[in-house]
């Protein structure tokens, strides 16, 4: 019995180019130039592959549309600029405080070259980066020693290990919060190595109550920043003095993880008044641990700051490794500290020179920026974040849209009133001719 003949190959399949061929072509040769041959070659023989399962012809530009995209996606990254209209200063969901410039200019400066991160330039001999940021922090700060780890969470986190590993840290039932992506304070405590000891209520907690639970297996009493909530109606808390106290009289070191950073009194731009962190070490507070991309307005970093036995513990302690953040971080952090050194903040420091803008300025910023347009200027109230101050706003100015406008880089704002506003004030200078071609456009 004859063989039945081989059934011919689909139509579709024919004519598909070889890799060299597509490789060698004059129109890919943009896309060898910037991904490199074998990348190139890699998302080719993907998209010959498709094309085979679903029985597809070839077609030249569809081909170099497929390969920009799938190249692009594959050496891309999802991480992109945004402007930030939300009224929101220190935002988490969008890097929290921004960097100037200049700040990060002369950042670069160190950061892309060689420096002398863990090198003694005048002895000749290896040196500590922690050395770096300490008298910054004292003249700043009024601190002792201090001690830069990768964010707040992870100083809370050495501290505890550092100085109360397999003891008791004594902490307000008020205070044990939660904050963004989960984290919260007894699991920190918990994997510092300490036990946690609650006291009081979720609403009222006394002196006494600290006083009372210490014991021999007491290492510590530690105050926590109320991230992103406050407590109100029947309501009591120790003051910072009264737990000094109760420390003292028990020889234990009062620690407080105080978050947000707050460098300078904040009152001046329209908000209650609280402890800066030099008027806490100076008050008796021995450790104090905060974040540096909030209040201090500088990129991610966990600052601690208090008594020198106790930094020298931290320093010397096996997580310290593991912990500690990179030159990046302490070139960024340390032109930041300079700033509020010599009382630049409010002209250095974006989200100083936010909130030092008077709502004059902002309404006719807004008249600029709308121009030409039929958009509405409204008021409205910018908060400032980060868990720092998670009850209080202050007056801002908003320009009105019907809908978001659609932009590159994307304008983010919030809903008022059933309508888009973009916040003026946390608008950055960069940001303004963006915003207004958006405006403009969505005008037109």
């Amino acid at each position: 019995m004859p063989k039945t003949a081989p059934a011919p190959p689909h139509s579709a399949l024919r004519n598909l180019p070889s890799i060299e061929r597509i490789l060698s072509s004059a129109a890919f040769a943009p896309l060898v130039e910037a991904f490199g041959r074998e990348r190139v070659k890699e998302a080719a023989v993907a998209h010959l592959a498709s094309l085979r399962k679903a029985r597809t012809p070839y077609d030249e530009t569809s081909a170099l549309d497929a390969l920009r995209v799938s190249l692009a996606n594959a050496v891309g990254s999802t991480l992109r600029r945004v402007i930030n209209g939300t009224g929101v200063l220190i935002h988490t969901n969008l890097g929290r405080s921004p960097i100037d410039p200049a700040i990060w200019a002369r950042a670069a400066s160190i950061a892309t070259g060689y420096s002398n991160l863990e090198l003694d330039l005048d002895e000749g001999e290896r040196g500590a980066r922690d050395e770096h940021l300490s008298s910054l922090c004292r003249t700043v700060f009024g601190a002792e020693g201090a001690v830069l780890a990768n964010n707040n969470a992870a100083g809370t986190l050495l501290l505890l290990a550092a100085v109360a590993a397999g003891r008791e840290v004594i902490v307000s039932r008020g205070e044990l919060v939660e904050i963004g992506g989960s984290f919260r304070v007894p699991d920190v405590i918990q994997q510092g190595g300490a036990r946690l000891r609650e006291v009081g209520t979720t609403n009222r907690t006394r002196a006494r109550d600290y006083a009372n639970a210490i014991g021999a297996e007491t290492a510590a009493i530690l105050r926590v920043h109320r991230s992103n909530f406050d407590i109100v109606g029947f309501t009591e808390t120790p003051t910072v003095e009264e737990l000094i106290d109760v420390a003292r009289n028990a020889n234990v070191p009062m620690l407080y993880d105080e978050g947000s950073g707050r460098v300078v009194d904040l009152a001046p731009y329209g908000f209650a008044s609280a402890p800066t962190i030099r008027e806490l070490l100076a008050s008796g507070v021995d450790v104090v641990t905060c974040s540096t991309d909030k209040l201090l307005g500088a990129t991610q970093g966990g600052l601690i700051l208090g008594r020198a036995d106790i930094i020298n513990k931290v320093k010397k302690h096996p997580l310290m490794r593991a912990l500690r953040a990179g030159k990046e971080s302490y070139a960024v952090i340390a032109e930041t500290l300079r700033a509020f050194a010599t009382n630049r903040h409010e002209s250095e420091i974006p989200i100083y020179r936010m909130l030092a803008t008077p709502l004059d300025a902002l309404r006719a910023r807004a008249e600029e920026l709308t121009r030409g347009t039929s958009h509405g200027i409204v008021e409205t109230r910018s908060v400032l974040g980060g868990g720092t101050t998670p009850t209080e706003s202050i007056p801002s100015i908003g320009i009105e849209l019907p809908a978001a406008p659609q932009s590159d880089p994307p304008i983010l704002g919030r809903t008022q009133n059933d309508r888009f506003v973009i916040d003026v004030r946390t608008l950055l200078e960069e940001d303004w001719a963006a915003v207004r071609a958006a405006l403009h456009a969505v005008s037109s």
